[in-house]
């Protein structure tokens, strides 16, 4: 009867003890988060982050180093709705910026009409084919600067995603090496770097240039009846889009397999030095590998709110140049909707063709958001199937 009331008197201070000290435990666990993640060097992800936040101020919340900390406390400022809604802002506001691109492609195109249609008072038909090609020439012009706007908008892109990645990367992998996830690293650090200097390089020495080439193939396949190239223009599309293709079939494969395999072997490696440690070393061993236990949950939650970071902001770098791409696309849709009436089939062609062509840098900008969409995600659950496997 003693040794029951003993129990219950033990159980009930061990209750008690677990809820009135619940919340500081929690506190505790925070703190040394806080601590920890303070101490690393994260200098240059801030400097990164405060560039974004200074470029499209207004658009994006505050990125800061305390904005890492809100994901790790579970205070969430990153609002879905309120960051599509800023598209949207955003959206409109490029429309706005680009309206003398509209002005410039009606205006050319009523001139062309214009010119058709005076095209018998001129004694020789050469003056009025002269005429054509001049303006033709001039949209031609108007194109390859707003391509070029494009293009840029599009490389920017890419330098800053691999910027950040590159910045990013060195510091989830050591957090990586932190929660056991030795051979993780050792296989996923050299790989991801290679992956992104070789992307980077992919799409903007090879592919880019190709989508610029086959603009350009669009735009002469329509200035003569005579002349035609857009066999040539679909051939080149059709090795691009194969080209990205094989890249990302490769990209992806080769880190899902490696990242998978490499976790579990971490995994089984985590397992079972610490079941030698509990049992081979007497009382120390379970209060070391506890220790153990503490600091990398410590670490693995500042890995998941970096890496959860590291995601928005890779969607963030991305979606503000498509979308002032789109932008583009959006007024030369526009511009070919308001001149088909006026009976220039050629200059529709042309608008269509170019908005085409802007389309497929979009399509280059989000294949490499992608890759390091992916490549991040890997670090993630590479660290957590670890964690979980041990």
């Amino acid at each position: 009867m003693k040794k029951n009331l003993y129990v219950m008197i033990i159980t009930v201070l061990i209750i008690f003890f677990n809820i009135f000290f619940s919340k500081t435990c929690l506190a505790d666990i925070t703190d040394e988060v806080e601590k920890q993640l303070k101490e690393m060097e994260l200098n240059r992800i801030n400097s990164f982050l405060q560039e974004i936040e200074k470029e499209y101020e207004g658009y994006v919340p505050s990125f800061d180093i305390n904005f890492i900390l809100d994901f790790i406390r579970g205070k969430n400022r990153f609002d879905v709705k309120n960051f599509f809604i800023s598209l949207f802002e955003y959206f409109f506001k490029e429309i706005k910026a680009n309206y003398a691109l509209l002005a410039k492609l009606i205006a050319m195109a009523v001139v062309f009409a214009v010119l058709k249609n005076m095209e018998l008072n001129f004694e020789n038909n050469n003056i009025s084919n002269l005429a054509h090609s001049v303006v033709y020439m001039v949209l031609i012009i108007i194109a390859v600067q707003s391509f070029y706007v494009a293009i840029s908008a599009g490389k920017n892109a890419i330098d800053r995603m691999v910027a950040f990645v590159q910045s990013l990367v060195p510091v989830m992998m050591s957090l990586l090496l932190a929660v056991g996830g030795k051979v993780s690293n050792a296989v996923l650090h050299p790989y991801i770097f290679a992956a992104i200097t070789a992307s980077s390089t992919w799409i903007k020495d090879i592919i880019l240039p190709i989508v610029l080439l086959i603009a350009i193939l669009n735009i002469v396949n329509n200035i003569s009846d005579s002349f035609h190239v857009s066999q040539l223009a679909t051939l080149m599309k059709q090795i691009m889009i194969l080209l990205i293709g094989i890249f990302l079939c490769v990209f992806l494969g080769t880190i899902v397999v490696t990242g998978a395999a490499a976790s579990a072997v971490d995994g089984i490696f985590i397992r079972t030095m610490k079941f030698a440690s509990k049992n081979l070393i007497p009382i120390v061993g379970g209060v070391f590998a506890d220790t153990v236990d503490a600091v990398i949950g410590c670490s693995l939650i500042i890995k998941n709110a970096l890496s959860l970071v590291g995601l928005i902001v890779v969607i963030v770098i991305t979606a503000f140049p498509v979308i002032k791409i789109f932008s583009i696309i959006f007024i030369y849709r526009i511009a070919a909707a308001v001149i088909q009436p006026l009976g220039e089939k050629s200059l529709v062609k042309s608008l269509e063709d170019i908005a085409n062509s802007l389309v497929l840098v979009i399509i280059c900008v989000a294949s490499v958001s992608i890759m390091f969409f992916i490549a991040i995600t890997v670090i993630l659950s590479a660290g957590n199937a670890a964690t979980m496997m041990r």
